[in-house]
């Protein structure tokens, strides 16, 4: 059999000789595969909740998009937003677009300039930069006391539009909405204290209603202001599924819906052995991103089993705190229970994610990006490429061994079916 999975801008393919119960979880496909500019066109001229005639009159605008880290189609959507924003009597030169990077790097010169192109560029592009000195703006605290800290570009626009994706979160639940803006161009402060909200219970993929982590950024995008957001879903293939458009809680709310008809996916059982890779770029970009696919993976793992992680991380482990947190805490047991000991700290709480993992599966990492030395401060096993990685998996399964292919894990919930 022929195993083939996503790795940066390529596959990692091997021919599997062993003879294994091998079960493939694809993304399940969404009925009516529509045009991708048809289905969004359709989306902001159907908006939920949402009347373009309310931006007459408005003076200045800012859409916030996604960094590079997210596969969010902008060549799709900016065109035609953009046109109903000059519609509504908002001329270019008083719009921005903001790329909401987070605790990310900064967006670089290439990914403005790809942005610029796109908008012809008529319209000013920065990139959010949460350490710039005088970048943020203080705006009170939400109902969990979560200090909100938010880009001034942002808050200085009469008109605010999001846009983005939604897509499976370990923590919040799924992406999109408020998020784009709450954590794409928040401070550290309000950052840290949403992630800390991890350890409640609730705080879990999948899950949005009760997830003390997604409310909390939904009550600051009540707070701060949010006028429209365009969010997407994507398929296997990467295309747009559905798209939808308008109030940021209730239009993101129908995006989950449909979501969850896509991402989540019914497996036949536990796996001795869970071959995953986070997507493909931009979502194996670093460990810090592919370690999601990880988690994912974890869901329908035996106790003790074997992942095999595909990532390329062409930008390495993509955060010095990250990494140090895993070389301070030197073993498992040692990363888990120092983020439970002390107070929270971001990159740390990456760790922890990590170790959450490796503490239920052993995990052999095929990743161009990360060298042995990283890997063993990882604790992960390297090998040089998807055939080598089962050789070294066959070492520890049984022969009849139950094997799950995940080709894109960072946006497939996999889920055991119940008997």
């Amino acid at each position: 059999m022929r195993i083939e999975v996503p790795y940066g801008e390529g596959a990692q393919v091997a021919e599997l000789s062993y003879p294994w119960e091998v079960e493939e979880v694809h993304l399940r496909p969404y009925p009516g595969e529509p045009d991708e500019r048809e289905e969004i066109e359709r989306a902001l001229d159907r908006p939920l909740d949402f009347d373009w005639g309310d931006l007459r009159g408005a003076r200045s605008a800012v859409i916030v998009v996604s960094d590079s880290t997210r596969p969010v189609p902008n060549k799709l959507i900016l065109p035609p937003l953009l046109e109903r924003l000059k519609e509504a009597g908002l001329e270019p030169s008083r719009m921005k677009i903001l790329v909401g990077t987070g605790l990310h790097r900064p967006a670089s010169e290439e990914e403005l300039r790809t942005l610029r192109d796109i908008t012809g560029g008529a319209v000013e592009v920065i990139s959010h930069n949460a350490y710039a000195l005088g970048i943020l703006e203080e705006s009170g605290s939400s109902s969990q006391g979560t200090p909100i800290f938010i880009n001034r570009h942002y808050l200085e626009a009469e008109m605010r539009v999001i846009v983005g994706m939604i897509d499976p979160h370990q923590i919040v639940g799924y992406s999109g909405g408020a998020k784009g803006v709450v954590i794409g161009c928040g401070g550290e402060a309000t950052i840290r204290a949403n992630h800390s909200l991890l350890r409640l219970p609730g705080s879990e993929l999948g899950r949005v209603e009760g997830n003390p982590a997604r409310e909390d950024i939904d009550d600051i995008g009540g707070r701060i202001g949010i006028n429209l957001i365009v969010n997407v879903i994507l398929d296997g293939r990467g295309r747009v599924a559905r798209a939808v458009a308008g109030h940021y809680f209730k239009a993101h709310r129908k995006g989950v819906e449909i979501a969850r008809q896509i991402c989540e996916v019914p497996v036949t059982g536990p796996a001795d052995l869970v071959i995953a890779s986070a997507g493909g770029f931009p979502k194996d970009i670093n460990l810090y991103q592919a370690q999601k696919g990880l988690a994912h993976a974890t869901r329908i793992v035996k106790e003790g089993g074997t992942i095999i992680l595909c990532a390329e991380c062409r930008e390495g482990a993509g955060d010095d705190r990250f990494v140090e947190a895993m070389r301070e805490g030197r073993t498992v047991e040692g990363v888990l229970t120092s983020f439970a000991s002390q107070e929270f700290r971001m990159g740390a709480h990456k760790a922890y994610l990590w170790c959450r993992s490796l503490k239920k599966a052993r995990v052999i990492l095929v990743s161009r990006g990360i060298d042995q030395d990283m890997a063993k401060i990882m604790q992960v096993t390297p090998a040089a490429n998807l055939a080598e990685a089962l050789q070294l998996a066959a070492e520890h399964l049984p022969l009849n061994a139950r094997v799950a292919v995940l080709p894109k894990a960072n946006s497939t919930i996999p889920y055991v079916k119940e008997a």
